[in-house]
């Protein structure tokens, strides 16, 4: 594999309030890493880095150990030297495969879930801080806004650890997205599902106006789309 980078040094913090799912919670104090708090099974896509291979937009493909991980939203691989490092260019990447799944990437990393003639379901696993508090001269807590409330530092085995400065309360979502022929993915809502279908816009904004769809929920986008498409 070439053209890659360190680790990249940035925490996202998300905003993805159209989530209605119950997501895991995960609470971190001062002074503990996230990496230390979080499993590894909630971290990583797979228990372990598998054999996957990388396709580029000029026709190159790559192969190398591969893992998404949630916390950073990113593909990472383990190179010669045993380090993790996450995949660099991604603007280039044309598609990802490990074992018997295939990751796009859009803007983000997203997880092909079915292909449904022309419109692809996708998920991404994401991490967003949900809650800060920091800890007063006597102990107290507060939920008062703060920028520095956190600080990145790489290890020796260029690892990226996220050491709290306060209490920090980590949720993991599940995110629907939805793509088009060309593999260009927006999230799954009602706008961007009923532009997926051009013709049948008011088909499927009439649907939508009689029917409750939860987006947040695989079975009922699926049905959405099958609906869709089974319309002349």
């Amino acid at each position: 594999m070439k053209n890659v980078l360190p680790l990249f040094l940035g925490f996202l913090l998300f905003g993805l309030h159209v989530i209605a799912q119950k997501p895991k919670r995960f609470t971190v104090n001062p002074g503990q890493k996230v990496l230390d708090i979080i499993p590894k099974d909630e971290v990583y896509a797979y228990p372990a880095f598998a054999q996957g291979t990388v396709y580029l937009q000029n026709e190159t493909v790559g192969t190398a150990r591969l893992n998404y991980n949630a916390i950073i939203s990113e593909i990472q691989f383990i190179d010669q030297k045993g380090d993790t490092i996450s995949l660099a260019e991604e603007p280039e990447i044309k598609f990802i495969t490990v074992n018997k799944d295939t990751f796009y990437f859009d803007k983000v990393y997203v997880r092909l879930i079915g292909s449904y003639g022309h419109v692809k379901l996708a998920s991404r696993d994401v991490f967003e801080i949900s809650n800060r508090q920091k800890i007063g001269g006597f102990g107290e807590t507060s939920s008062a806004s703060i920028e520095t409330y956190n600080k990145l530092i790489v290890n020796n085995s260029n690892q990226v650890d996220l050491v709290a400065k306060e209490i920090l309360t980590l949720s993991k979502f599940k995110v629907l997205y939805v793509g088009d022929k060309f593999n260009h993915f927006k999230l799954a809502n009602k706008k961007n599902i009923s532009d997926l279908y051009g013709k049948k816009q008011k088909q499927a904004q009439a649907y939508l106006k009689e029917n409750t769809v939860d987006f947040t929920n695989k079975e009922d986008v699926e049905k959405l789309i099958l609906l869709l498409n089974a319309l002349d």
